[in-house]
């Protein structure tokens, strides 16, 4: 009798089973990340909506005080997801609160109905306790009421400053601080540098203080003090300025002493005999910051908006 050993079994037929029987197991498994692939795009591509049509949203709110209709914002969404809730879209209280839905077709395996996704997203917006700025600051006085939209020269060297604006020439003097992006703080208190002929290392920090961006016209956020705080303290020219808010400028042109100095307004400013040499010529307008500190300060139409959730 021979005695049948390891080498002589034939297991083949056996490993042919399990593989036959594995393959619904893999074929679920398969379904099963599918799905979980899908429902999580889908969410994904839910919240980025969300976001997208509540920072919109804000920004109108912000510049505007009010939002455009709910159709007006069907670019930031694909056309198969819906904004639910409030209509028609309101700005709340310095606040908008975006919810975005969509009906999912039921997967493979996890989810044999319609599933709802829906993604929330919340965006805030109001003025600036910290930023980086121009090294300048301008007096409350110069900004004016109404002043966005309103063209205006402001003068460093003027020896005739307006009554009641300001101890300081002109109402706006350069900071003693380096660098054309300045840290400031609303509520805090920075130091000036007295004399104008120092402006003119600055030149690029007023007029263009990002190399790689447009020639004027150029915003620049530019910081407000409080020129009844200056003149009770008597700061004339060099501080401390009481830091209320911040500004945002759109230079037009400048002047400062001719030669290579020159801008738009020329080699001298329009009234040089009488006010000074030395002149920035733009408009206050509002503005949007992408960066900074929110918080509490005096509303000279910056702002930040900000996703909160």
């Amino acid at each position: 009798m021979r005695w049948l050993t390891q080498q002589d079994r034939d297991d083949s037929g056996v490993v042919t089973l399990l593989v036959i029987g594995m393959i619904p197991v893999l074929l679920l498994a398969a379904a099963a990340a599918i799905d979980v692939s899908r429902f999580s795009q889908e969410n994904s591509s839910a919240q980025h909506s969300a976001d997208a049509t509540a920072l919109a949203v804000a920004t109108d709110c912000a510049l505007s005080g009010s939002p455009l209709g709910a159709g007006s914002y069907e670019q930031h969404r694909k056309a198969d997801q819906a904004i639910s809730g409030e209509t028609p879209l309101t700005c709340g209280s310095n606040e908008v609160r975006i919810k975005i839905e969509k009906n999912v077709n039921g997967g493979l395996v996890l989810e044999r109905n319609a599933r709802l996704v829906q993604k929330q997203a919340t965006v805030r917006w109001g003025t600036l306790s910290g930023a980086n700025t121009v090294p300048l600051v301008i007096a409350d006085c110069e900004f004016g009421d109404p002043a966005v939209g309103e063209s205006i020269i402001l003068y460093l060297d003027d020896p005739k400053p307006q009554s009641g604006c300001s101890s300081l020439p002109g109402g706006f003097s350069q900071l003693d601080k380096a660098g054309c992006s300045v840290p400031i703080s609303a509520g805090g208190f920075v130091d000036g540098v007295t004399g104008g002929g120092g402006l003119q290392n600055k030149v690029a920090c007023i007029t263009n203080p990002d190399p790689s961006a447009d020639a004027l016209p150029y915003i620049v956020l530019i910081p407000i003090y409080n020129a009844a705080a200056c003149e009770e303290a008597g700061c004339k020219g060099k501080g401390p300025y009481l830091i209320d808010g911040f500004a945002a400028l759109n230079v037009m042109g400048y002047s400062f002493n001719g030669n290579v100095y020159d801008g738009s307004i020329g080699k001298k400013c329009p009234d040089d005999k009488e006010r000074g040499k030395y002149c920035i010529q733009g408009t206050f307008v509002d503005y949007l910051d992408s960066q900074g500190t929110p918080g509490p300060s005096t509303d000279y139409g910056v702002k930040q908006i900000y996703l909160y959730s």
